[in-house]
């Protein structure tokens, strides 16, 4: 930061951005001026060689015949080529060699030693460097049209003369004359080396005239002076931007994600929170807010280790306390005993505009407790439930060399002649309860084959009953399975995968709930939940009742399974809907569970999202970022990210050095990361303190009239700005604990930049639902929310435990876990 203006125009670069471009293209300059002029100056010198001098070979005599007159412009126009090449890429080389100075000249708020060097040296180089270079490219194309011309009127000059006889030499051959003149065609080696020059530089051109073009369209859109624009013309903006970007989507993927009426979804709410999220004049660039990204990592890694000693600390105080009573009474007390083995954990706390951190400590789930046992046995068991419900594109993407042979045998191929998986709701009427039903279905049915192979579904312990699997706006996918290993209907639904489904996950304003308790028996009074879950939770219920196959297999005296029970599981969005349709349908269906995984943290309210402990619980992968997820932690993140950007007393190069993750070839974490000496030691070297920020520089200026705003913002939304939300059900929470060291493993975090869970190790810890109050920034907090993942992981932990997934357990109670709510 400040962003760069050139030509009176602002960018989205900061003069702090240069560093690594310049260094780019110096390597690209040395690559020019040795491997690609080195040879084309050799050629030059060595035709001259052999006509005598280089006068001679630019201005040779050239035949007689009218098609050879202008044979002996190609010398000529390759000398001026080499000549203004070699000049251009030295300039260039010299100019970004002074650039990567400047540019890592300051702090990203301490300007003054670069802001207005870099960007007259940036305006240099676009205008005469980038004309002068457009000029080579257009000389080096229009010498190569006179290539044929000169070589083929060499030969027939050659020829003509006298008796010719041939040798071939390394890569090329001669013609020699009885005279002792040489003709050669033209060495491959420097043709290759001009071809990869020229392209080099037409890549420059077409960058730069496509800066220039920008410019320009900017200009003649800046012709009329801007007002500042009203709030809600903003909140219109923003709403166009979002139509307009999901259409684009949607086209870009061939539709695969939905995207195909995207101009009739509703984006009011998601223009409003951007409107309000973003309003305010801070000049900030992309790569600042990374930065900041960069070092909160490191500091909530900090606070980590930090919580993790404390627990420390006082369990070995509470160890000695107990040494020194009774023996008997210390073994009943033991904090040693793996009945109250405890997780350190660390919780964030807002008072007013003051936040602080609370070192505390969380319950592990203890394999020998049969009630721990049973939750983790049940999660693993319908884990691949909430997995089998997106289909064939997860299926492949988890399984991407034997997942198409596998899905095309069980699909059978496309079938031209049968319906495929396409039902009728006159099937679905006619029949008293189907099997293996599927409504919404392609001809060739692989989304009923890979749901069919994700559940394992084997008509033995496990029948798919019926799958709805069209998907509008809050309109989602499920499927009614039958679980017999654990005589249990399972109804699962899809969470957010489409684009439309993207469109329902930002119906954020919260809805109440009051109306909807009333009618299911619930108490809703003064109780909401998001504003999507409450759309998909009353289409899907209404879509049950239409067809009443629960009714079919559970109630009443014809009930084909009378004595199992409900259980709706979800993932994601699905998990929230897959809540509220257990409360919808609590009351019909008593022994009802609810499975959630991965679900989103702006479900309910409080005490919504606490009364169903007993029989909902929610599972949670590591860093997930969805559960965390809430206006409150959003602005909270973007607070605490830009007050790190102003705290920066060390230019930002050196802040990647220092933060990223690379030893040697291989990315791992280095050791500093599990030592909070080490880190603060690292941020210490990266932060000024506090009292060390200058509040009269323009950035501080700029992020107090930005607070200013936000409140201004938030105070004017009133109620719902004030709603706290909350992901449902008893939460466990898989934590990271630790990476098994492999140099393979080592390898695939480098080729995924990271985002794989590859390796890592993770134990589950029972936490409570406001925990998850501060997003964590991690590579992995976007993929520790695919479903594949949660699912390996509970499938992997449970191998580990010897849990059984095929035996039936019992939930009592959930009130002896010792957590309070």
């Amino acid at each position: 930061m400040p962003a760069i203006h050139l030509f009176g125009r602002k960018t989205l670069l900061g003069g702090d951005d240069l560093q690594l471009p310049c260094l780019v293209g110096m390597t690209l300059r040395v690559l020019q001026l040795t491997a690609f002029l080195i040879p084309i100056w050799w050629h030059i010198a060595r035709e001259a060689r052999q006509h005598g001098s280089l006068w001679n070979y630019v201005w040779y005599d050239a035949d007689d015949d009218f098609h050879c007159r202008a044979s002996h412009m190609m010398p000529l126009l390759l000398l001026i080529y080499a000549s203004f090449s070699t000049l251009v890429a030295s300039v260039s080389l010299v100019w970004e060699a002074r650039l990567y100075r400047v540019s890592g000249q300051g702090c990203p708020t301490d300007t003054q030693p670069r802001s207005r060097k870099v960007e007259s040296m940036l305006e240099f180089k676009l205008l005469p460097i980038g004309i002068v270079l457009c000029l080579v490219v257009l000389l080096g194309l229009v010498t190569v049209c006179f290539a044929k011309t000169h070589y083929d009127c060499r030969k027939g000059q050659a020829v003509g003369s006298s008796s010719v006889y041939f040798t071939q030499d390394d890569d090329f051959w001669r013609y020699v004359t009885a005279e002792g003149d040489v003709f050669e065609n033209p060495p491959l080696l420097w043709w290759i080396a001009y071809a990869l020059l020229w392209v080099s530089q037409f890549v420059e051109v077409v960058a730069t005239v496509l800066t220039w073009m920008q410019f320009c369209s900017n200009s003649s859109r800046s012709g009329v002076t801007q007002q500042p624009l009203h709030h809600e013309m903003v909140e219109e903006l923003w709403a166009e931007r979002c139509t307009r970007g999901c259409e684009c989507l949607g086209r870009s993927t061939c539709f695969l994600f939905g995207g195909r009426n995207m101009d009739i979804g509703n984006y009011g709410d998601v223009a409003r929170a951007l409107t309000d999220f973003m309003e305010g004049d801070l000049d900030l660039v992309p790569s600042d807010l990374v930065m900041g990204f960069m070092i909160l990592q490191k500091i909530q890694r900090q606070r980590i280790l930090h919580a993790r000693t404390e627990v420390q600390r006082e369990s070995e105080l509470l160890v000695r306390e107990q040494e020194s009573n009774d023996s008997t009474e210390a073994s009943s007390h033991r904090g040693l005993n793996p009945n109250s083995k405890r997780h350190s954990f660390y919780i964030m706390h807002q008072e007013g505009s003051e936040t602080f951190y609370e070192s505390t400590s969380r319950k592990v789930l203890n394999i020998n407790k049969t009630l721990d046992r049973n939750v983790l046995q049940e999660g693993a068991r319908f884990s691949r439930y909430q997995l089998a419900i997106y289909t064939w594109v997860l299926y492949l993407y988890g399984n991407p060399v034997a997942g198409l042979p596998r899905l095309c045998a069980a699909s059978r191929g496309c079938g031209c002649c049968s319906r495929g998986g396409m039902h009728s709701d006159e099937e679905l009427m006619t029949n008293d309860i189907p099997s293996g039903l599927v409504v919404g279905d392609n001809w060739c049915k692989v989304h009923k084959a890979a749901l069919m192979i994700q559940a394992g579904i084997d008509d033995e312990t496990t029948e798919l009953i019926y799958a709805q699997l069209y998907n509008s706006f809050s309109e989602i996918p499920y499927c009614i399975i039958v679980d017999h290993a654990w005589k249990s209907v399972v109804l699962a639904i899809r969470g957010t995968f489409s684009l439309e489904d993207c469109v329902t996950d930002v119906l954020i304003d919260p809805s109440s709930l009051e109306e909807m308790g009333d009618e299911f028996g619930f108490d809703g009074q003064d109780q909401y939940c998001h504003g999507g879950v409450m759309s998909c939770a009353r289409i899907v219920y209404r879509d049950l009742e239409r067809h009443g196959l629960l009714d079919k297999l559970l109630l009443g005296d014809m009930a084909k399974f009378p004595d199992y029970s409900l259980r709706v599981v979800g993932h994601s969005l699905g998990a929230g809907t897959a809540t509220l349709i257990s409360y919808m349908l609590k009351r019909k269906f008593p022994t009802l569970r609810c499975i959630n995984y991965s679900p989103p943290g702006c479900s309910f309210t409080w005490r919504m999202a606490t009364e169903c402990k007993d029989w909902c619980t929610a599972f949670v992968l590591d860093s997930d970022l969805v559960p965390r997820l809430s206006l409150d932690a959003l602005e909270h993140l973007r607070d605490e990210v830009i007050d790190l950007v102003g705290r920066v007393k060390v230019p930002k190069a050196e802040v990647a050095k220092r933060t990223f993750p690379v030893s040697g070839f291989v990315c791992r974490d280095s050791g500093r990361n599990h030592d909070v000496d080490a880190l603060a030691d690292l941020v210490d070297g990266l932060l000024n303190e506090h009292g060390e920020i200058d509040l009269n520089s323009d950035y501080q200026i700029q992020l107090e009239s930005f607070k200013s705003i936000q409140e201004e913002r938030r105070s004017s939304r009133g109620l719902t700005r004030s709603i706290l939300m909350y992901p449902p059900g008893r939460m466990v929470h898989f934590m990271k604990i630790g990476e098994k060291p492999s140099w393979k493993n080592g390898i695939v975090k480098c080729v995924t930049c990271c985002t794989t869970n590859i390796g890592s190790q993770y134990t589950p810890i029972w936490v409570k639902n406001d925990d998850f109050n501060e997003i964590t920034v991690s590579p992995t907090m976007g993929t520790d929310h695919f479903p594949n993942r949660l699912n390996d992981t509970m499938q992997l932990l449970a191998d580990e435990c010897g849990l059984d997934t095929t035996r039936l357990c019992h939930f009592e109670s959930m009130d002896d876990i010792g957590l309070p709510v």
